[in-house]
């Protein structure tokens, strides 16, 4: 079986681009070819693949452009099975239900929201609309669908595509329950949308590692409006001298001032390290290292998957309960839960787990029993690989004449 996997980055850039480097080679241990078309990127990452440029750009004829450059990737690479991953351009999804059986997996709101994540920047709170002419007006005062306007037009256009054809993919596929809620809201049918949780690719730790002296709360992920970053910094700022924090993803030059800036407000400069975007390996040491990890999203995530990779190693979470969170940060056994913008909240529960290691060693090994339980890469496959067989034309035998 031959699958074609549309992205619009092929690079390491962040969750979902962790997720598909992850999935690809166990796709092709288990006689699955993973073919990708791509936007931009790096080539040499994953072969085979193929560049269309056009799947990154927007606009009526960007879309014109993105479905000739899919329709020539879809002649030569002939899928049996067509996987749409974040890809902002219509034109190649047009393409692809037009060639054959085409699923799509919700990494975010785009396909339903015109901002892609139902978060509105100025008062940093979740919109609870669904998509249609009343996302202009509220982007006015509330600042969400994009924050350039000539593009608003185009990411409207979008999401209402999206709903209107809906029902055209094979099947739909959300990584949380939370998720998939938001999508029959907004107007995907039940019956074509299936949970399908992310996996956790780091093997889970035998047992919780032994706490890292000194105590350290660690934050992995974009530094992002929505992210909540700077809930971190300050509740890193209310916490005890003696804790530090680290905050490891895309902390660019100017993203480091910023932190900076804001780290010394908190009073806390010195004690906040700054990291760009870490290897695999890498952000298992980091885990090593971390007492806590602090999940301060906005948004409703549609999981979270570093959130996975800390409970792997026995790292206990106090993360926001948004979206799909709640299903790996349950309150009282992996982690606690907090309001989102709640820096307060956030200090309050780390001090709580900081001031009892028999709790945070607890905590940890049922992050590593849940990992185990719901989120190992096997398990993943093993659905996905159902619902390739499922969503493809069966393929009558010819008659034969005596």
């Amino acid at each position: 079986m031959t699958v074609l996997h549309v992205n619009e980055h092929l690079a390491h850039k962040g969750g979902v681009e962790t997720y598909l480097f992850g999935l690809w080679p166990r796709l092709r241990e288990r006689g699955v070819e993973p073919v990708v078309a791509y936007g931009d990127g790096d080539a040499s990452l994953h072969a085979p693949s193929h560049h269309a440029p056009a799947l990154g750009t927007a606009g009526l004829w960007a879309e014109a452009r993105a479905r000739t450059q899919m329709e020539t990737v879809l002649h030569a690479v002939a899928p049996d099975v067509i996987h749409i991953h974040n890809v902002q351009n219509v034109g190649a999804l047009q393409a692809s239900l037009a060639h054959g059986p085409t699923v799509l997996t919700t990494h975010d709101y785009r396909w339903v929201c015109p901002a892609n994540n139902f978060f509105h920047a100025r008062p940093q709170a979740v919109c609870e609309r669904t998509c249609g002419p009343g996302c202009f007006a509220t982007t006015l005062t509330k600042h969400c669908v994009t924050p350039r306007p000539r593009y608003a037009p185009g990411v409207y256009r979008r999401a209402r595509w999206g709903i209107e054809h809906a029902a055209d993919f094979a099947r739909v596929l959300a990584p949380s329950r939370g998720a998939r809620t938001k999508y029959e809201e907004s107007g995907f049918e039940e019956a074509n949308l299936d949970v399908l949780p992310y996996f956790c690719a780091p093997a889970p730790a035998a047992s919780p590692r032994p706490l890292p002296e000194p105590p350290t709360i660690t934050y992995l992920g974009r530094i992002a409006a929505n992210k909540g970053h700077e809930y971190f910094v300050e509740a890193l700022g209310t916490l005890p001298d003696d804790v530090q924090g680290r905050m490891v993803g895309s902390v660019t030059e100017e993203a480091a001032a910023r932190l900076r800036d804001l780290a010394a407000r908190h009073n806390c400069a010195d004690r906040l390290s700054l990291h760009g975007w870490a290897s695999q390996a890498e952000i298992l040491k980091v885990l090593e290292g971390t007492s806590v990890l602090v999940f301060p999203s906005l948004w409703p995530e549609t999981l979270g998957l570093v959130g996975l990779e800390a409970l792997s190693q026995g790292v206990p979470v106090v993360a926001s309960e948004v979206g799909g969170v709640r299903e790996w940060c349950h309150d009282g056994e992996t982690g606690y839960g907090v309001p989102p913008a709640d820096g307060a909240a956030i200090a309050e529960r780390v001090a709580h787990l900081l001031g009892d290691e028999d709790r945070l060693r607890a905590f940890g090994a049922r992050g590593i029993e849940l990992v185990k339980e719901r989120f190992r890469p096997t398990q993943h496959v093993d659905r996905l690989l159902r619902i390739y067989r499922q969503v493809q034309p069966t393929v009558q035998p010819a008659s034969s004449h005596a």
